[in-house]
């Protein structure tokens, strides 16, 4: 579960670091033709989306949708026909996985041996990661409001409350607790229930005050803390993508520029200027603790040079909701192009690479070497006990080969706890364990009248299928499908499929 987790982690990661990128190479001009709260919603879009870490069609990924490579399963061109050769479908951009990742390592104690892989591992860490990166966010801010707070006091500044009243009317917010701290170096709200304005202990003109109690008000509005807060999210669960770092501090800049233009929406040339004065007059404050879960007045020197480029800029600026809507349809296009998978040959035995499998031939001439009406006994070449081949009943295994008139197993066996040749290492949650056959490949012939079934996306109602549907089935999967074979003297008679390893 945590690994199917952390590859859906890296398949988002990889698919929203493309739009990030783009963004990043592309912000010059993007900041110069649209209005900062494009840019703005555009960050938010792409957090959400990397804080759900799932693909939500019918419960599998939208990647195996259009996953085109051929698995382990061949199909003859001969039995298809209608495909020309060099016709191409859509394949995504997979990003295949080494199989190192999954070779087993067996952990041994006293009472068994754990097997556990390389790629269990990376999960193991990038959970610690993330919770590591969340819990010191989430501790520093307590602290942080904690230290800010405990000898801030209640500002009794008449005319400090009147300004505030009068522009939360203006704005439409609801009254909250104003506050003045000696510990406070830039206005700034903090509190997620019951947020607090905070000002320092400092001397400011009925100008400036007005312009910080709105823009702090205007966060508050907003809401941008609680987004604040989605960007720490989404920087914690993709911690070891750099862009995403990134990403989280164009979107804070963003978040600060957008702010500044409602702020000065509609104003002439000199509120503008003065606003960026009352700016300028903070950039002596500077602050030596700060946490990503406030709103700060002063945000940093680069900061404040972008903010004042933006507020004294006259250009008019394009409504950017079509840049928005371009942003949602490439992440939902590259997220369904990139995924991440692992090689084919993690799922192969070592020993079925060392030793190539043989299409062993049924006995048709000697029908004094049948057994019993249920098998056939083959000779071994090694002079070791013929193994049996059945020919009535029911069996397992992967498809290596189809064919017009037959099929090559790679056979497998259906073991369960009750069986005799349980092992104690095989999986008791489950409640059976597939294991390889004693022989090698063997090659059945298809009846006449031979029905094929197959699950809808692997764990869904039955779906019978015709021949063509059953080759085409075949050919679109990426990883081998456990078979179930009814056989009838010998011949295949239904094909159904069992699950998907």
């Amino acid at each position: 579960m945590l690994t199917n987790l952390f590859l859906s982690v890296l398949e988002i990661s990889l698919s929203v670091s493309l739009i990030v990128a783009v963004l990043l190479i592309f912000s010059p001009l993007l900041n110069r033709r649209y209005a900062s709260k494009w840019n703005y919603w555009i960050w938010i879009f792409l957090a959400l989306r990397l804080v759900i870490p799932f693909h939500l069609i019918q419960g599998q990924s939208v990647t195996a949708l259009f996953q085109r490579k051929s698995p382990s399963t061949s199909v003859s061109k001969e039995t298809s026909p209608d495909i020309a050769p060099d016709e191409t479908v859509l394949s995504p951009m997979t990003v295949e996985l080494p199989p190192q990742l999954t070779a087993p390592i067996l952990l041994r104690t006293e009472r068994s041996n754990i097997p556990i892989t390389l790629l269990d591992i990376a999960a193991l860490l990038w959970l610690a990661g993330c919770l590591c990166f969340l819990s010191v966010h989430l501790v520093s801010y307590l602290h942080y409001k904690k230290w800010l707070l405990i000898r801030g006091s209640a500002l009794k500044d008449k005319k400090i409350w009147e300004q505030l009243l009068a522009l939360e009317q203006e704005l439409q917010v609801d009254m909250i607790d104003l506050i003045e701290s000696p510990r406070a170096s830039s206005p700034m709200s903090i509190g997620f229930r019951m947020p607090v304005l905070v000002l320092p202990k400092e001397k400011y003109t009925s100008e400036e005050l007005y312009f910080i109690l709105k823009h702090e008000l205007i966060h508050l509005k907003r809401r941008d803390v609680y987004k604040k807060l989605l960007f720490v999210i989404a920087n914690g669960v993709h911690w070891f993508n750099p862009l995403i770092w990134l990403m989280q501090r164009n979107a804070l800049m963003d978040m600060e520029l957008s702010c500044d233009e409602i702020v000065v929406q509609g104003g002439d040339y000199t509120l503008r200027k003065a606003y960026t004065e009352t700016l300028f007059s903070t950039l002596h404050r500077h602050c030596t603790r700060k946490t990503p879960l406030s709103t700060q007045f002063y945000g940093g020197k680069d900061i404040m040079k972008k903010r004042f480029l933006n507020i004294l800029d006259k250009k008019g600026k394009k409504n950017g909701a079509g840049l928005f809507l371009c942003a949602i349809a490439f992440t939902f296009i590259f997220g369904m192009l990139i995924g991440c998978t692992v090689t084919k040959e993690a799922a192969n035995d070592t020993d079925d690479t060392a030793n190539p499998p043989k299409t062993e031939e049924l006995p048709v001439d000697k029908e004094e070497e049948i057994i019993d009406e249920e098998t056939y006994s083959t000779p071994a070449e090694n002079g070791d006990p013929a193994a049996e081949i059945p020919q009535n009943g029911q069996i397992y295994g992967y498809i290596s080969e189809f064919n017009s008139d037959s099929i090559t197993l790679d056979r497998k066996l259906w073991v369960t706890m009750e069986s005799e040749d349980w092992k104690p290492e095989y999986n008791e949650d489950a409640g059976f364990e597939v294991v390889d056959a004693e022989n090698d490949d063997i090659t059945f012939p298809i009846h006449k009248d031979c029905t094929y079934s197959a699950l809808k996306n692997h764990h869904d109602p039955v779906t019978e299928l015709n021949r063509e549907e059953f080759e085409t089935y075949l050919r679109d999967m990426e990883y081998p499908i456990l078979w179930v074979m009814e056989l009838e003297d010998g011949q295949i008679k239904n094909i159904s499929e069992q699950y998907l390893p």
